[in-house]
């Protein structure tokens, strides 16, 4: 008999509640359109985590999330590693890179790119490594 995957485990981690990769793609793929229509820069974020407990991991997906504005997309792609999309140029993740290793603990490494106009999602995070 065939298991039927629930929509929630497409869209959520089920640890983290951040999105998925499958629905960090289909959200970034509608964030890229509509930054590409008003002329506006996104930038990715990869971050890495050191070694934690599940609860260590919950706690910091919390913290980071909480610190993002409405727009910002933020998933868990890997077992220790984070990706956030935004809209905004090399200076404004400068700022929220550092607004973060300043605030969410433990102390995580981060790794940022900004995509060309039109560029794939897929590219940016091969540049990352993700």
């Amino acid at each position: 008999m065939r298991e039927i995957v629930g929509m929630s485990e497409l869209i959520f981690d089920e640890l983290t509640g951040l999105m998925t990769p499958y629905h960090f793609y289909e959200s970034a793929r509608r964030l890229r359109s509509w930054a590409d229509r008003k002329g506006q820069p996104l930038a990715l974020i990869a971050i890495r985590l050191p070694e934690m407990t599940d609860d260590e991991l919950v706690a910091c997906s919390r913290e980071l999330n909480s610190e993002l504005r409405g727009g910002d997309l933020l998933a868990r792609m890997g077992e220790r590693v984070f990706v956030l999309l935004l809209v905004g140029d090399e200076v404004g993740a400068g700022h929220l890179v550092f607004r973060l290793s300043n605030t969410v603990k433990p102390k995580l490494e981060f790794q940022t790119t900004l995509l060309s106009n039109e560029e794939e999602i897929t590219s940016g995070l091969d540049r990352l490594g993700v």
